[in-house]
């Protein structure tokens, strides 16, 4: 990749990109964030381990995920079982997260990375190529396979002292399938992909120093200060993401909202021999804990508890500094944003927990787990500190930070 000018998606630092040759990276100079890599094998490495992460899916959805047997009784659990068993439950929002989360956006990033790869390997020029890497970008965050796969072993441990839990060939798919989303995630970059789109389609890197040029907050591309749509994906571009701080603030707020009643209603309910135990996650915790599984009650805990209130303050915190000057320095408050965004997706794993067990254990009165009102409150706390996240413009914090730093 030739050199060429590029602003950093977080700080706005124009920059010079040096030549990158196969298997460099390159950061940004002052606040470290990632600009562009080019793999070993630029196009055959995302392809290859799209198509085995795209095969790893198909396999996973075909056969059953876990096995139960208790007191001579056998249920046994598919992937498309478990958004059945919430859809006849009346909870059709949880498993459109579900479906939505695990199967459909993991599933046409997967395409998209191919598509794009194919065509790039063979300089073929196909057609919507600038949607497609688009629409890549935008699904990238709302993959929870790997958040699934812990769903799942935490499900296991909750069900190892009550009956005889096995694991069907989909476990062993589902498991290998987010490893490999994982890697093509890794090798899928962004500014390398689109470079090479440009050069495919004659687009010359723009060499643009003059003040107000913007950089597209889709895909990176860099545009001259009067362009309205990004010259490479054809996205809206603005030098600052409009009514950004007002947006984040609606969202978190929405986000506590729903944070009350996720904690005081039950997320669980569990039938068996005619009682019905009404249990929320505070109360799950506690029990996972008197088992002694003391590793997955913390895991719960933090997942579910902890973690939705860091995000709220972390993200309270970098709106009132965007407004305000900032107390710490503006890559401290970065930092603070990555780490938002890092871990707002880990949240949806008691979720994930409730959607197994109400598949898996379905056996009239003998035994049955339904979903509580709180599991559609908890995702909706995931999803909208997750919106809120993606809502929020860190480049206000290096415009309100002292000169000497926005330089």
């Amino acid at each position: 990749m030739p050199a060429h000018d590029v602003r950093c998606a977080q700080c706005d630092l124009l920059q010079k990109l040096d030549e990158l040759h196969a298997g460099q990276q390159a950061s940004c100079v002052r606040c470290g964030h990632h600009l562009c890599s080019v793999p070993l094998h630029p196009f055959d490495t995302p392809m290859a381990y799209a198509l085995t992460a795209l095969i790893l899916l198909l396999l996973s959805c075909a056969f059953p995920l876990l096995n139960l047997h208790i007191a001579g009784v056998e249920s046994e659990m598919t992937f498309f079982s478990s958004a059945k068993a919430l859809v006849e439950a009346d909870f059709g929002i949880v498993a459109n997260v579900l479906l939505s989360c695990v199967l459909l956006t993991p599933a046409m990033f997967l395409c998209a990375v191919i598509y794009l790869a194919m065509a790039l390997k063979w300089s073929i020029h196909f057609p919507g190529m600038r949607s497609v890497l688009r629409l890549a970008i935008r699904l990238e965050p709302w993959m929870m396979a790997d958040v699934f796969v812990i769903g799942i072993l935490v499900s296991l441990i909750k069900l190892a002292s009550l009956a005889q839990i096995g694991l069907g060939l989909s476990f062993w798919a589902m498991l290998l399938f987010s490893i490999a989303l994982t890697k093509t995630v890794a090798v899928f970059d962004v500014h390398w992909f689109g470079f090479q789109l440009d050069h495919l389609e004659g687009l010359p890197a723009q060499q643009l120093r003059e003040k107000g040029a913007k950089s597209c907050p889709v895909c990176g591309f860099f545009n001259a200060h009067n362009a309205e749509k990004c010259g490479r994906c054809h996205a809206k571009i603005y030098s600052r993401q409009p009514h950004s701080v007002a947006m984040t603030w609606a969202l978190l707020l929405t986000a506590v909202s729903l944070y009350v009643p996720a904690n005081v209603y039950p997320i669980m309910i569990t039938e068996s021999l005619g009682d019905s135990v009404p249990s929320t996650i505070l109360e799950g915790v506690v029990l996972l804990w008197n088992m002694g599984s003391y590793p997955v009650a913390v895991i719960i805990f933090v997942a579910s508890v902890a973690v939705p209130l860091v995000k709220f303050i972390s993200i309270a915190l970098l709106c009132i500094a965007a407004q305000s000057k900032p107390g710490k320095s503006a890559l401290h408050y970065t930092k603070l944003y990555r780490m938002t965004e890092l871990i707002g997706r880990w949240s949806m794993v008691d979720v994930f927990v409730v959607v197994i067990l109400v598949a898996l254990i379905h056996m009239g009165k003998l035994m049955s787990v339904f979903p509580g009102v709180a599991a559609v409150s908890f995702a909706g706390v995931v999803v909208f500190t997750m919106l809120a996240a993606l809502s929020f413009d860190v480049r206000l914090i290096w415009d309100a930070h002292p000169s000497n730093e926005n330089k």
